[in-house]
Formats: structure tokens, C-alpha cells, sequence
């Protein structure tokens, strides 16, 4: 276990109790700090409490009710966000990310993938890109997570967005292929979820705007930011 992995908090929110004692061993196995939460009122103050560097969420309530807890967690922490999901929703996946939810798990998941995705968000709640990337037209602040154009206007973006759009920028032009972008950006070389990245790029340029949502480039073998 490295010195890091004992600092990292993971907040498990999980009123389930046949699946909470497991979700905190699977954790605790990889070397975090796996802390439950089977009370999903008092979920909230036990999150200011602790200040966790990862936030998980499986609950078994209506949707309305797990986006409602998604955006108490984002008013008050940065921490990345990740969602259990019942089944493959579009509708509630789109609402969960807008929600400020870094990534959506569906179930079911195998053990296996889920602590890679742990393991991945977990490093990147703790480390940030040497060098930020901007544009003329594009500047990114990783202290707030956000992008700010030209005139100083603010986009809020999660996660999960904010390390895509950053990496894409990097190398203005280039066109990643999708097993370059999975690796930076999810954490998890193994990864294809066409879908997933689909959905980021999606929010990434509704987020952007139509002034700037040409930007981001769809192009034969991957995607590529541009510039002017």
C-alpha cells in the first residue's frame, strides 16, 4: 500500500445491506480508505464531515432521488461522483451527468471493473495536468473546473469533461483515436465504450455553445480540437 492510498477517503452512500459490507471490502482491498453510509439523510452531513476524495453512490431509489443526492454533492465538493444505475437509461444517464456526475456505472458490473474504475478516479482525485492547456478562444481553470472564454464567461464542467476537453487541447489538431483518449482520460486502457465517450463529447459541446462547439472535431479515426 503507497503512502497516497492511505489518505484517499472513498465515501460509499448505500442503503443496500446485503451490498454495502462488500462494496467497503472490495475498496479497502485496493488500499483505501472505505468509509459507508447506509442512511442516505444523512448522507450529505457525513460527506462535510469526512471531505472525501471520492464519492460512491448506490441507492435504492427513484431516480428523482439519486439525482437530488448527486447534486448535494456537487454543490459541495469537487470530489469526483459515481453513480450506480439500475439499467442503460439514455434519458437518465444525459440528467445524471448534468447533474455533475463523473461517471455512470450500470448495472450489473463485475467486481473487476468497477475497482479499475475506482482505482482510476481515485489517482485523479489526487493529481491534476503539469501543464493547462488554452486557446485564444478557450481557457481552462482546474482550481474552479471550468472553462472560460474570450470575455470571461464561465462553463462549469464534471470530471470527467473538464480531463477531456484539457487533453484534447494539449495537441491542437492531432486527431486521438479512441484507445488514446480511453487510457488519459477514464483511467482504464481496457476500455471501449463507444457510447460513453459519445456522451461526453455530446455534453462537451452543448456545453461550449454553438460558438464554439465546432472546436471539438468528429473526424475519421477519432477526435481533435481546433482552434481557430
Amino acid at each position: 500500500m503507497t503512502p497516497l492510498a492511505k489518505t484517499i477517503r472513498v465515501l460509499i452512500v448505500c442503503d443496500q445491506s446485503d451490498t454495502a459490507p462488500l462494496l467497503g471490502y472490495m475498496i479497502r482491498e485496493k488500499g483505501l480508505n472505505a468509509i459507508i453510509e447506509t442512511s442516505v439523510q444523512r448522507a450529505s452531513d457525513r460527506a462535510m464531515e469526512i471531505m472525501p476524495e471520492l464519492i460512491v453512490i448506490d441507492v435504492n431509489a427513484p431516480h428523482p432521488e439519486r439525482i437530488a443526492l448527486a447534486k448535494k454533492y456537487r454543490t459541495i465538493s469537487r470530489s469526483p461522483i459515481l453513480l450506480f444505475l439500475p439499467a442503460h437509461h439514455e434519458t437518465e444517464i444525459l440528467e445524471a451527468y448534468q447533474a455533475g456526475v463523473d461517471e455512470c456505472i450500470v448495472k450489473p458490473v463485475s467486481p473487476a471493473i468497477f475497482l479499475a474504475k475506482i482505482s482510476a478516479w481515485s489517482l485523479r482525485s489526487t493529481t491534476s495536468p503539469l501543464k493547462l492547456p488554452d486557446s485564444p478562444q478557450l481557457r481552462l481553470d482546474s482550481t474552479r473546473r471550468i472553462a472560460l472564454g474570450p470575455k470571461g464567461e464561465k462553463i462549469k464542467l464534471t470530471n470527467l469533461e473538464f480531463r477531456l476537453l484539457s487533453f484534447l487541447m494539449n495537441r491542437p489538431g492531432y486527431v486521438f483515436k479512441n484507445e488514446e483518449i480511453f487510457p488519459a482520460v477514464w483511467g482504464i486502457s481496457a476500455m471501449d465504450d463507444q457510447t460513453a465517450l459519445k456522451n461526453v463529447i455530446y455534453r462537451l459541446r452543448k456545453k461550449l455553445g454553438k460558438d464554439r462547439e465546432y472546436m471539438i472535431q468528429t473526424l475519421p479515426g477519432g477526435y481533435s480540437f481546433r482552434e481557430d
